[in-house]
């Protein structure tokens, strides 16, 4: 009797189990990234049953997407990460933007968004980390959803290539978790056409080398493999494929003829850093003065800024044959 207990209770315990599982399977399933201490382990297919309401966002890029897609009203708290003084939210955006509510950076802990109880975290990658919010899988069990931004992966990392498509991808699965597919297509229609139209206008022209560098402890490139390589390379411009890091020979040797810098309110001085540099005086880039200032926004996880980023980038690769506007808006207009 007692074994007959003890089976009994174990196929219900294993159908109970199965029932939970389908359960969980149930929804529309998304597609991300598991990503523990700062690393993509891989896919992540995660299954929204309803839509979100109780969302912790971090960062710029990440805040004015959630804008731009027109669901301001779900965002429980927005953390300002990685925003620019020069180019900040958008101006059509600012009004939504200062009616959320802001959670201090610092208050990013493991335990503070536990009290919080949010139902998805929208972040780059570095907040899944041992000393953030440590692994995407650990908020899954808990029943939260995690929407990584794809293209987040560290300066110094090229094991994960970035590309515009996957930023489409993100707003595409946005638009399908929020039920607001009609206006994730708008975004990408406009965003790609940018694209198409630069493209079709300089067929046949020269095409620009093109190198993006971030001045940190020692100098990073944003090759063919980065989001901000990707943009560049789509809109006409030969970019090198690099390693991460790069020396000052390696600039020589590739001799690009426009050169973006990464800066953080410190343009100037990045600038002249390699402006004035000796080494570089004989370079194409330095005898054109064609060295340009580039938000990091612009380049590093940009998702619907991505046409801005094109634009910004046309512009200056091309003189005098684009004159787009520096922010692209979303939103309908009567």
């Amino acid at each position: 009797m007692k074994k007959w207990m003890a089976v009994t209770g174990c196929i219900l315990l294993l159908s109970g189990c199965a029932a939970k599982t389908e359960q969980e399977k149930s929804g529309i399933p998304i597609t991300n990234i598991q990503v523990e201490n700062y690393f993509n382990l891989g896919e992540n297919v995660q299954y929204f049953s309803k839509v979100p309401s109780r969302v912790l966002v971090i960062g710029a890029s990440q805040t004015e997407t959630l804008l731009d897609m027109g669901v301001e009203d779900s965002i429980l708290w927005a953390v300002k990460y990685e925003d620019d003084k020069k180019y900040p939210i958008k101006d059509c955006n600012q009004a939504a933007f200062q009616r959320l509510n802001f959670l201090p950076r610092q208050q990013v802990t493991m335990e503070r968004v536990l009290d919080l109880a949010p139902d998805l975290i929208i972040s780059e990658e570095s907040w899944f980390s041992k000393n953030r919010l440590g692994s995407t899988e650990y908020w899954n069990a808990k029943g939260i959803h995690t929407l990584v931004s794809l293209n987040t992966t560290g300066p110094a990392k090229t094991n994960q290539p970035e590309t515009v498509e996957k930023e489409i991808k993100y707003i595409r699965d946005l638009g399908a978790v929020y039920h607001k597919e009609e206006q994730a297509e708008k975004i990408v229609t406009a965003t790609m056409w940018r694209f198409e139209e630069v493209r079709q206008k300089v067929k046949g022209q020269k095409p620009p080398k093109v190198m993006i560098l971030d001045l940190l402890s020692s100098t990073i490139s944003y090759g063919r493999n980065k989001i901000a390589g990707d943009i560049a390379s789509k809109l006409g411009g030969i970019v090198p494929n690099t390693t991460a890091a790069v020396s000052d020979e390696l600039i020589i040797k590739e001799n690009p003829d426009i050169v973006f810098v990464i800066t953080y309110d410190d343009a100037e001085t990045r600038l002249a850093r390699l402006r004035n540099k000796k080494a570089f005086s004989h370079l194409n880039f330095v005898r054109s003065g064609r060295i340009y200032e580039m938000p990091l926004k612009y380049a590093y996880g940009p998702m619907t800024r991505v046409i801005d980023s094109a634009g910004y980038m046309a512009v200056l690769m091309y003189p005098g044959q684009f004159d787009f506007p520096k922010e692209y808006d979303f939103h309908p207009h009567d």
